[in-house]
């Protein structure tokens, strides 16, 4: 939004407070409202400012695939030392991302690439080095996931080969190096929350039957045209934009005098359940019904900047502002109910839309007459809240510090079913476990982890561009394949909950990570059933039945 005004204000050489943006009802964005948008919306306020009309521009199937970035692809390297016993003692990378035509977003993708590049992993010697670069292809950008599912696919197929160069079951090697409370990563911060990526490892694998699957399938595939396997992921992910820079927001909620009560913010929803998530924490905090709660669409003349929707962070950044401006109204109602009662403000509560004494309930004033009283007496019912992120340290030149203030876990275990004659996958069935600090809303923590899923399986499977000396190829959904229900498969979503305390209520974040997890965890199933170890994507009926033997020049893979 704010990024959006800001884009238009330079190009048509007005002020900021020239240009108003209010958010429309929209669909997912995924990092796809980013640069487009802000491109779109400027060419529309050109034409507007010379025809003097009002004008809609909206891009059609084929100039959105010409024309939108893409997500990065990668070339990576991996060069890791392992002891006999297992333990991880040093890793080498190298990356090269396709920046495209322009830079975008690229500096701070390959950022997140480098920091999350070791995986939850304990590693004591690291060297990390990544390269963006500009080529004559369409430019890459904001994609879900934000340059954690390239890497992510790269350290958890490793994972699997170095164990059984070791004659190690996969999960036997992760549990000798997965990150625990108090651990270091990979710069050197000090994880001073729950780490619980091996929570999310014994829950995934239990539910799954992981070991007896991966003993049986096997046997089993001797005597099947269509070959079982199963294999996991696992991931840690830094939440909001930590080190990347400033990260805040801010919140306004308002009550009216008949109850009800509007909740602004600078974050937009998309479809991901922000004013559901919103209006519940000042539903908890006012004690009052969610149904008495509206949520205002974004409009950049009412609202403060409050940074982008992007990088999971709109729970534990937005939620916390929304959950300041809660508690700032709710003690004005206090102090007016205060005064009627003769208590402390301090010794009331919110709760069954009543102020009442903490200690005898009994003592009330109904929310209607509170509100009554705040506004007898002056008192403004309306308030901002402001957050600002936990501060960290970081040096930018040697690549050390506290990256993010806090981190996400999970795993994700795929089975598949491969018919290795036509290189055909099935997704049977998937097991996501994903520590989400507090699931405010647990409905759309599973819509995410669904979704994330089905992302991960048409990135994993699916999901190409192809280009011929910097020209889109792929120019409709005929041939840009993504999956469908169909495709998809049993989805088990695991909600782990561990509090933090930078958050709402104990709440992190859950969109990006679940998006991450499940292509590798099928590459790891594939070469179960199949025995072929493929280290592109996507697995596509070519790579499957092929191998390494498909080559395809002058051809772009995301």
């Amino acid at each position: 939004m704010f990024n959006i005004r800001s884009a238009v204000s330079g190009v048509m050489g007005l002020p900021l407070s020239k240009v108003r943006i209010v958010q429309a009802s929209l669909g997912g964005s995924f990092g796809g409202k980013d640069d487009v948008m802000s491109v779109l919306s400027c060419r529309a306020g050109i034409l507007a400012q010379q025809t003097g009309r009002p004008v809609m521009l909206s891009n059609s199937r084929e100039d959105s695939l010409i024309e939108s970035y893409k997500r990065h692809p990668y070339f990576m390297d991996y060069k890791v030392g392992v002891k006999n016993d297992g333990t991880i003692t040093a890793m080498e990378i190298k990356m090269v991302a396709d920046g495209g035509a322009y830079a975008s977003m690229t500096q701070f993708v390959t950022w997140r690439s480098v920091v999350h590049a070791t995986g939850p992993y304990r590693v004591p010697h690291v060297k990390t080095d990544v390269y963006g670069v500009y080529t004559n292809n369409t430019y890459t950008g904001a994609f879900r996931g934000f340059g954690s599912p390239q890497i992510t696919f790269a350290y958890e197929s490793l994972m699997d080969e170095i164990a059984e160069e070791l004659g190690m079951e996969p999960l036997e090697f992760r549990r000798i190096n997965i990150l625990h409370d108090n651990d270091i990563t990979a710069t050197g911060q000090i994880l001073d929350h729950t780490v619980s990526v091996g929570q999310a490892l014994d829950v995934t694998t239990s539910a799954s039957g992981w070991e007896e699957k991966r003993a049986r399938f096997p046997k089993e595939n001797s005597g099947r045209i269509m070959k079982r396997g199963i294999g996991l992921a696992c991931s840690y992910r830094g939440v909001a934009l930590g080190a990347e820079g400033v990260d805040a927001t801010g919140a306004t909620v308002r009550i009216h005098s008949d109850g009800s009560v509007d909740v602004a913010t600078g974050l937009v929803e998309m479809g991901q359940g922000l004013k559901t998530i919103f209006s519940q924490i000042v539903a908890a905090e006012l004690g009052i019904p969610i149904d008495k709660i509206q949520y205002r669409p974004t409009d950049t003349s009412l609202i403060v900047d409050g940074g982008p929707t992007v990088a999971s962070r709109s729970t534990i950044m937005g939620g916390s502002a929304v959950k300041k401006a809660a508690i700032g109204v709710r003690e004005r109602l206090f102090q007016a109910v205060s005064e009627k009662l003769d208590v402390a403000p301090e010794d009331l509560i919110a709760a069954d839309e009543k102020i009442m004494l903490k200690n005898d309930p009994s003592r009330s004033v109904a929310f209607l007459e509170a509100i009554a009283l705040a506004l007898e007496t002056g008192l403004n019912l309306s308030c901002f809240g402001w957050h600002l992120s936990p501060p960290i340290w970081w040096d930018e030149e040697a690549g050390k510090g506290d990256a993010y203030f806090t981190y996400v876990y999970a795993c994700q275990i795929a089975e598949v079913e491969v018919d290795p004659e036509t290189g055909k996958v099935n997704v049977v069935e998937v097991w996501a476990a994903h520590d989400v600090g507090k699931a405010i809303n647990p409905d759309t923590v599973r819509g995410q982890i669904y979704g994330g899923v089905a992302t991960a399986i048409g990135y994993g499977l699916l999901e190409d561009v192809e280009m011929v000396d910097g020209v889109t190829k792929t120019m409709n959904m005929d041939e840009y394949l993504i999956p469908t229900a169909m495709d998809v498969g049993k989805i088990n979503a695991i909600i782990l909950e561990n509090y933090d305390k930078y958050g709402p209520y104990g709440a992190k974040s859950i969109a990006e990570p679940t998006a991450e997890l499940c292509a590798p965890a099928i590459a790891n199933a594939v070469y179960h059933a199949t025995g072929k170890r493929i280290r592109d994507l996507p697995l596509n009926l070519e790579r499957i039945v092929l191998g390494h033997k498909l080559i395809k020049k002058k051809r772009r893979v995301r």
